[in-house]
């Protein structure tokens, strides 16, 4: 991919995360910096559109990207988000103040859905599985008529069967797991670990999910385990 193709891309992968609002021509040409016309950026965009990276809604002119598009984001364009002073202090506080290492990675699961508005599931084993913040992923736009509801629903109604497969796919580098590639379902993305001998740690949101954020925080929490 060229190179103004690939900053338009990341332009419209990072601005979607945001606001789950398709991208228009008009946005790019302010943001990218670049000395180039709308007409120009629409040309990039259907182009980007035919290899298969970005698609469009029926009622909008803006893009928004595929599964492909995200794919190429998080392997080619992503960069680290630095964590947050604060959330790093409430993170090393609670290495700190719990001494009990289940309620310890409990504690991390809370912070990181209070921190992403996605949802974390803990497998201390493939038979010991936690989850939290269930009420912020199903408050995500993308989830809110009730098909999407039903189906997001059925992760969790079913996480064991799933966790097994998980296993497989997660090895002990931090994972991301996008669409038909993740075992939860392919209306969602995923940011997973290992974590000592049988533990795994995973943040789920939609597709749209900031895996940037997901990534650093799951990597400061990893180092920490």
């Amino acid at each position: 991919m060229e190179k103004r193709q690939e900053l338009l891309l990341k332009l419209i992968v990072e601005s979607y995360i945001k606001t789950a609002e398709p991208v228009g021509s008009n946005f790019l040409v302010l943001k990218s910096g670049l000395d180039i016309s709308a007409p120009t950026v629409r040309n990039e965009m259907r182009e980007l559109e035919e290899e298969g990276y970005l698609t469009h809604p029926h009622t909008s002119a803006g893009r928004i990207p595929t599964e492909l598009g995200y794919q190429y984001y998080v392997e080619n364009l992503m960069e680290a988000d630095k964590i947050r002073q604060k959330t790093k202090n409430k993170i090393e506080d609670l290495v700190k103040d719990e001494k009990d290492s289940v309620k310890k990675v409990k504690g991390f699961a809370k912070l990181i859905s209070e921190e992403t508005g996605e949802a974390v599931i803990v497998a201390f084993d493939s038979d010991n599985i936690y989850y939290t913040g269930i009420s912020s992923l199903f408050s995500q736009p993308e989830f809110r008529n009730s098909n999407s509801l039903t189906s997001i629903s059925n992760i969790f109604d079913h996480c064991e069967d799933n966790m097994e497969e998980m296993f497989k796919a997660i090895g002990q580098e931090i994972g991301i797991l996008i669409g038909q590639k993740n075992p939860f379902g392919n209306a969602c993305g995923l940011v997973a670990t290992k974590f000592g001998d049988q533990g795994l740690l995973a943040i789920i949101g939609p597709t749209r999910m900031d895996y940037g954020e997901s990534v650093d925080l799951v990597k400061f929490i990893k180092e920490l385990l």
